[in-house]
């Protein structure tokens, strides 16, 4: 018996009573693939450089395959030539009747993969935020608060606490990982961020202050800018969404989705965008973060 024809690994065809290889069928492939070699998920997660979170949502069919990571996996266990054929096919298929995009999107820890593997290969990184302290700037506090509230916003009401807060431990882990990227002296990151950003609490003020000083450090850091801009600056446009562009060729922005954008009249517009914002940002933070300082100094003394 091949394979193919072996019902406990093999993926539904056109035949099926199916009319589409769903992410389900897929993942319960691999699934069973990664059992029968006896393999955990954590395991598997550091054979083939993917957090175990993500591992575990392509079993679960809970995100569409990408064809890469399926012929990844699948070579990673062994899988026999005319099965991993099979589940690169079906992915092929299945991410094909996606509708189309100017830019592709993926949601949580595939977004942020995603950003980890583009982000690698950038030697110029520009960083927008209105909203939240920038990823590479975070510390592991704030980016576990902020990545809890939006998984559990994205899980929905009634879903299993225990399943997003392994996705906040798979996102603190691999930012940890990316802000050690701020120390190759070869690379060149630019930060503008709003005012606001600093007075946004993601944490308490205790971690607030901690905050602070992580981006005055960063700061100091010789291939590294970072730059605010002030409350009182009258502004042309409201400014709605943060971005990072990466050396001239790929806009990455993340709101409730992940989205990477390489249309190159799209990332001419967020370079203008980002231009005149960063017109607008003060360099010298000296006072605007001792400003801060000092708020959250007060507030964690009166708790």
């Amino acid at each position: 018996m091949t394979a193919v024809e072996d019902d406990s690994s093999r993926v539904p065809d056109d035949s099926d009573e199916v009319d589409f290889p769903s992410a389900t069928r897929i993942g319960a492939a691999l699934a069973r693939l990664r059992r029968d070699r006896g393999i955990t998920g954590e395991a598997l997660g550091a054979l083939v450089e993917m957090s175990q979170a993500k591992i575990s949502k392509l079993e679960r069919g809970q995100m569409r395959p990408n064809p890469e990571d399926v012929e990844r996996i699948a070579r990673a266990l062994d899988a026999p030539a005319v099965l991993l054929d099979e589940l690169v096919d079906h992915s092929r298929r299945l991410r094909s009747a996606a509708p189309r995009r100017r830019g592709s999107r993926r949601t949580g820890m595939a977004g942020q993969q995603e950003y980890f593997n583009e982000e690698g290969g950038a030697r110029y990184v520009r960083c927008y935020e209105p909203v939240v302290v920038p990823g590479l700037l975070q510390i592991s506090e704030y980016t576990r608060r902020v990545a809890n509230g939006y998984f559990a916003l994205q899980s929905g009401e009634g879903s299993a606490e225990e399943d997003w807060h392994a996705d906040t431990a798979a996102t603190v882990s691999l930012r940890a990982r990316r802000q050690e990227r701020l120390y190759d002296l070869d690379r060149k990151f630019d930060f503008v961020v709003m005012e606001a950003v600093l007075g946004n609490r993601f944490a308490s003020p205790s971690y607030m202050l901690a905050q602070i000083d992580r981006i005055e450090s960063a700061s100091g850091l010789k291939n590294v800018t970072v730059r605010v801009v002030p409350n009182d600056i009258e502004l042309l446009w409201p400014p709605v969404v943060g971005f990072t562009i990466l050396d001239d060729s790929m806009v990455l922005t993340e709101t409730t989705d992940a989205t990477m954008i390489r249309d190159r009249q799209t990332v001419a517009f967020y370079r203008r965008v980002y231009e005149y914002f960063a017109k607008k940002a003060e360099t010298d933070l000296g006072e605007i973060l001792a400003r801060y300082r000092a708020k959250y100094v007060d507030l964690a003394r009166s708790r």
